[in-house]
């Protein structure tokens, strides 16, 4: 296998946008802020730019680029930044367009709890948040106040994933005590008393229990009467909502520890060649708490470093890759683009296409930090082939790239955080928005990533 392509990273001061607004409401004359540029293996690039009025117009903000980079402001919140001598092409630099910080005070050695997991409702009304000590809060997505959430107390210890249903009204918890539970997520009416942000506790409305080890991650099968689970303990299990039953559970080859799934239809000319000289996938019949379960396949990443294809219908295993140097920490499937990708531990990112998964389709890190999570971009209905892949880091650089035939690149670094952990990344609404959430305690909201003209 060749090389993996190394990215640039670009890096830009996180307020330099408060920067240019002082300079725009006269605080100040004139100010500075920091651009810096990352290539492993190669000479950092640190540069400034000086932010200005302009002499004529006394509404425009002009910049001046410094030592070796290139700093553009293209219109209202949309910057760009390039470094010619690392190779780092014009590329976006987003700002959030909102946060949502923990309602908790920060503990007494200044810290906020820690964000464990996130997900956003298919119809972008709301999001859910899981925090470290097993609490969930499921927030509305509107800025206007006053404002209700749901909040629950669903596990015992640490949250490890949050998934809605499609209906955007019901969400899937997860954590480390072994067990799922449901919530209602259908949103709080706001008391016309409130004067401020309001919390309704709810109660788990089912829950699901029988790995012997914490849960790592969840998937939701098409409409949701059923759902899946992997483990640390090795398996995947499907289970019936209705009656809170297992239906099956699939052992991963060496029960090695599962540390991420995703799912979705199988697709054509996939698995054409099944590994080892094995039969393709079996006819077998449905349990009759199965529901659209028959032409899916769930893809799990592995602590040794492989990963393993199951038809969920045959119940068997279609594909497992040969072992990697490091653990994959992340996995993310798009059925409508045939391409799988995965993150490993020491931030190298492979792409394949699930017709011939057994070489990717390219290979890319940007340093040696964890993939945390991964998240392919919903279609704009562009005719360019170019895919977007959201890309979650523990270096607290999260990113878009674009993966083209000719090979990756960077479409917008998603500034905000500080050299926090950014830990999980989704994608919502019909904005092509992107929202992370990091150690820092607060979910970050990014609009129109991959737009730049």
């Amino acid at each position: 296998m060749s090389s993996p392509i190394q990215l640039p990273i670009v890096t830009v001061q996180p307020d330099f946008d408060a920067v240019a607004t002082d300079v725009r409401d006269g605080v100040v004359p004139d100010e500075t802020f920091w651009v810096s540029c990352y290539k492993t293996g190669e000479p950092s690039v640190h540069g400034k730019v000086r932010a200005a009025l302009d002499e004529k117009d006394r509404n425009l903000v002009q910049f001046e680029a410094q030592g070796g980079v290139e700093f553009e402001h293209v219109h209202e919140q949309v910057y760009t930044v390039a470094c010619p001598e690392l190779g780092a092409p014009r590329t976006r630099v987003t700002l959030p367009t909102r946060s949502f910080s923990d309602p908790l005070p920060v503990n007494a050695a200044g810290q906020r709890r820690r964000i464990a997991a996130l997900d956003v409702a298919p119809d972008g009304s709301q999001f859910a948040v899981g925090y470290d000590d097993g609490t969930v809060y499921i927030v509305p997505n509107v800025q206007s106040k006053p404002q209700a959430w749901a909040a629950s107390k669903a596990h015992l210890n640490a949250i490890t994933s949050l998934r809605f249903f499609p209906s955007s009204r019901v969400l899937l918890t997860a954590g480390v005590d072994f067990s799922m539970s449901i919530l209602s997520a259908e949103p709080p009416v706001v008391p016309s008393s409130a004067t401020g942000p309001t919390a309704a506790w709810i109660k788990p409305v089912r829950t699901f229990k029988g790995h012997a080890r914490a849960i790592t991650s969840t998937a939701i099968v098409s409409r949701g009467r059923n759902i899946l689970s992997a483990s640390k303990d090795g398996t995947v299990r499907l289970w019936d909502v209705p009656s809170g039953s297992q239906v099956r559970s699939m052992g991963v080859s060496g029960f090695i520890p599962a540390l991420a799934i995703d799912i979705g239809e199988r697709g054509e000319g996939a698995f054409s060649q099944p590994p080892d000289g094995e039969d393709g996938p079996k006819s077998v019949q449905l349990d009759t708490r199965e529901v659209e379960t028959s032409d899916k396949v769930v893809f799990c990443a592995l602590q040794d470093g492989s990963f393993q294809a199951f038809d969920l219908g045959a119940k068997q295993s279609v594909f497992h890759s040969q072992r990697g140097p490091s653990p994959l920490q992340s996995i993310a499937y798009a059925p409508a683009s045939s391409l799988l990708a995965t993150g490993s531990e020491k931030g190298l990112i492979s792409v394949y296409d699930t017709r011939m998964l057994d070489v990717p389709l390219t290979t890319f890190s940007r340093n040696g930090a964890s993939v945390e999570d991964l998240t392919f971009l919903h279609s704009s209905g562009s005719e360019s082939k170019e895919v977007g892949l959201a890309v979650a880091t523990e270096d607290g650089l999260p990113y878009v790239v674009g993966v083209r035939p000719e090979g990756p690149v960077v479409q917008a670094e998603l500034i905000g955080t500080d050299c926090d952990a950014v830990r999980a990344v989704r994608t919502g609404g019909l904005l092509r928005e992107v929202w992370t959430a990091s150690d820092d305690g607060i979910v970050r909201r990014y609009e129109g990533v991959t737009h730049i003209g």
